[in-house]
């Protein structure tokens, strides 16, 4: 959104919002303050602005009457603050750390944060002290209160998603506040997590497609989509809408991009028109007790990624005579890497590849009526694995396959892929080992 200003020079100039974008960061466990980002652009006669920026804030309620904090404490029911902040403008973006003590401004403690009311970001702004503050329109909401208002980031995050009673104006702290969409919940994450962070989501139908990438976990916390793993049928994520429920109209379930420290468990996904869960750019990821139906492919796995893949179900409509060939149950692809425990795979068009340059090991797993059971191609590996072995390829098209330079590692005893069209094959420089 765009606000005209002038200056008493009557230079015009505008200032484009971007999203407030809230973070949990340099938490003082003594002091309790907390930061976030706040983001933006200046244009000056339709020219984006270079140079230093002077900046004032203040947290107000949605009628602005009210006051909550503001850079030098003396902003009283929504007015200006006396004191100013500046930061350097450059091709007229400029970032600001509200409530960064390092830049002069006041500290800001999680109780601001505690209010009943909304709270609003406000702010003024001048290209030089010679001109008066302007300020900018409308007020900003701070998007996320409830965890910047935490007693102590020592504590995990819990969060609540209900399909059929949730809202996603709620704050989703607990069942009876609960957001109505998964995506909202993610949303409602800061970027750098120090606790872990758990979005329960309750029995239902989720017809959204998820976009989760590029929180920072920190150690070993992690964040948990969770589900129900005893009843994962009752927690579906879905790609097709309600009018349709059988016609696939979203890409992915779950699109993941360079993130780590995330599990998924006890969802149900269904007709995506590419893949249920995408997980790309460098994460790594767990995948436990999900179930999968009528995907064209369960999970993808791409460029230097990693998936912990386990107590999974895969189904499709496809089936080893099908010239539908290409659906796959797990795909791991370019650099990435797989490791799949007990896993039960049918009706597909192949059970588990792994290709270009990939490895996949697989444990106790049952790959049945698929045209291809376990794939290798493109210089890739897929190996049997050396304890709760005993995986099974059977009534498929064929049974392992490798092709260009790969390399299929059976582990003779411990891979029964016999009663298969063909049960083996391996052609144009690959191989398969017993």
């Amino acid at each position: 959104m765009n606000t005209s200003m002038r200056s008493n020079a009557k230079a015009l100039f505008f200032i484009t919002w971007a999203a407030l974008i809230l973070l949990l960061a340099n938490f003082a466990h003594a002091q309790q303050e907390v930061e976030f980002n706040y983001n933006g652009r200046v244009k000056h006669n339709g020219t984006p602005f270079d140079g230093t920026g002077y900046f004032k804030f203040a947290l107000v309620n949605q009628n602005g009457l009210t006051s909550y904090w503001s850079n030098d404490s003396t902003s009283v029911a929504g007015s200006e603050p006396s004191g100013y902040i500046t930061s350097q403008v450059i091709d007229g973006f400029f970032n600001v750390v509200i409530g960064d003590t390092l830049t002069g401004m006041d500290p800001l403690v999680p109780t601001v944060f505690n209010e009943d009311e909304r709270i609003y970001l406000r702010v003024w702004f001048c290209h030089d002290l010679g001109s008066p503050f302007q300020r900018l329109n409308p007020d900003r909401r701070v998007v996320n209160p409830a965890l910047l208002g935490q007693q102590s980031f020592d504590e995990d995050i819990t969060l609540y998603v209900d399909a059929e009673n949730g809202d996603d104006a709620n704050n989703g702290l607990t069942t009876d506040t609960a957001k109505q969409t998964i995506q909202a919940a993610v949303d409602l994450l800061p970027d750098i997590l120090k606790t872990n962070a758990t979005i329960n989501v309750l029995p239902g139908i989720y017809r959204e497609s998820i976009s989760i990438g590029e929180k920072l976990v920190a150690g070993d916390r992690e964040i948990l989509i969770n589900g129900n793993v005893d009843a994962p049928d009752t927690v579906i994520i879905s790609g097709a809408d309600a009018a349709a429920p059988t016609n696939a109209i979203r890409e992915y379930g779950i699109f993941i991009e360079n993130q780590s420290n995330l599990t998924i468990q006890g969802i149900q996904f269904e007709y995506t028109t590419y893949a249920a869960i995408g997980i790309y750019e460098r994460s790594t990821i767990s995948v436990k007790n999900c179930k999968f139906e009528y995907n064209f492919l369960g999970i993808h796995v791409r460029w230097y990624s990693f998936a912990n893949i386990q107590d999974v179900v895969m189904l499709n409509i496809h089936n080893k005579d099908s010239s539908y060939v290409d659906s796959m149950g797990v795909l791991v692809s370019d650099f990435s890497q797989g490791d799949i425990r007990i896993a039960q795979i049918s009706n597909i068009g192949t059970g588990i590849t792994s290709n270009y340059n990939s490895t996949v090991v697989v444990y106790k797993s049952d790959v049945t009526n698929c045209k291809y059971g376990y794939f290798a191609k493109v210089d890739s590996r897929l190996v049997s694995g050396f304890i709760d072995r005993n995986n099974t390829a059977s009534n498929c098209g064929e049974g392992v396959r490798a092709i260009i330079k790969s390399l299929l590692y059976k582990t003779t005893g411990y891979m029964d892929y016999s009663g298969n069209d063909i049960n083996q094959s391996a052609v144009t420089g690959s191989l398969i080992v017993e």
